[in-house]
């Protein structure tokens, strides 16, 4: 599998809520940050088990994944109910796992100003 394989099983795992094919994707020695938390995750069993205790009736669509060797991107769209998460991660691929990742999960908003002359909302 190449970097944005891995990195679409794992998202596609979750959404399947199939742990195992999760954990199996994962590197021992993962470390993910989550920025806007200032959280740090270490280990893929802590992974697991964050994501799988995270509460309510989410679902994951996976909008895009590429990769560039070893390191690959995904930009996914997570809802529960009425919720809607944006969430983008950054990956290190090694040997067949992931290794590293940094990912980010925003809320979408309104603009802070009309900025309608220059853009259009969709």
């Amino acid at each position: 599998m190449d970097a944005a394989e891995v990195v679409r099983g794992v998202w596609e795992g979750m959404e399947a809520r199939d742990w195992d094919r999760v954990r199996s994707l994962l590197d021992d020695g993962l470390v993910v940050d989550w920025p806007q938390t200032r959280e740090r995750i270490r280990g893929g069993d802590a992974y697991v088990a964050l994501n799988r205790a995270y509460p309510g009736d989410w679902h994951i669509e996976v909008v895009d994944c590429f990769a560039a060797g070893s390191r690959a991107a995904l930009r996914a769209v997570i809802t529960d109910g009425p919720a809607i998460f944006l969430a983008s991660g950054f990956y290190r691929v090694a040997d067949g796992r992931i290794a590293e990742a940094v990912e980010l999960f925003a809320e979408p908003t309104e603009p802070p100003y009309d900025r309608s002359q220059w853009a259009e909302r969709y």
